[in-house]
């Protein structure tokens, strides 16, 4: 083919590619619909084409203070989510809140708790290990007497709880080990579990007559 009749072909593609492009956008013109995409035919041909998901990031224990009762619930879902049990969700203590209401005797006993919690290097019961996260609350019903009160979890834990009293006397004894010395008007702990009568109870007196 001479270099004339190539320049012809040439001409005569263009022109049609032209006309064609014209008559695309007539069209489109009278529907406007006509270049858009259908959404069920879209739908269709992408069906079975796999879905790339980004990268899930992983929870994180909330560490703000919880200062609401939604607060709270909203941190013990997301510890739960994430495995922890519900006696140790509060790993953080965000949700510690010791009881101010109850007069001297009652922050007498949180005194002591705080230091307990302190020479354990713990901020709050949930921060400690088994069995020590069953502790619920700390009070006094009288001059010199500290009550722990633990979870009711802990009487289904069979490898620390029975129907015998005495069971817990080794935290009171613990407890009475570490700030003895500083609350010279302790007098006794006892420990009692949420739910049951049974109650554990050492005399600090007796306690440092043993350790002798």
């Amino acid at each position: 083919m001479n270099r004339n009749a190539k320049r012809i072909v040439g001409n005569i593609s263009v022109g049609a590619f032209l006309a064609g492009v014209v008559a695309i956008l007539a069209v489109n013109h009278v529907d406007p619909d006509f270049l858009t995409n259908d959404a069920e035919l879209t739908a269709e041909a992408n069906a079975g084409t796999p879905i790339v998901q980004g990268p899930i990031v992983p929870l994180e224990l909330p560490t703000a203070k919880a200062t609401t009762p939604a607060q709270v619930e909203n941190a013990r879902q997301i510890a739960l989510d994430m495995g922890r049990s519900e006696a140790t969700w509060d790993k953080n203590c965000v949700a510690w809140n010791p009881a101010e209401s109850g007069g001297a005797r009652q922050q007498w006993a949180n005194r002591v708790a705080a230091s307990w919690l302190e020479s354990a290097g713990a901020g709050c019961p949930d921060a400690m290990t088994w069995p020590y996260y069953y502790v619920e609350s700390f009070d006094s019903t009288a001059p010199g007497q500290l009550r722990i009160t633990m979870e009711q979890a802990v009487a289904s834990d069979p490898q620390i709880f029975t129907d015998a009293p005495g069971d817990l006397e080794f935290i009171a004894e613990e407890v009475i080990d570490a700030t003895h010395q500083k609350f010279t008007d302790l007098e006794t702990v006892h420990v009692v579990v949420e739910g049951h009568s049974s109650t554990s109870s050492v005399g600090v007196a007796g306690r440092l007559e043993s350790a002798r």
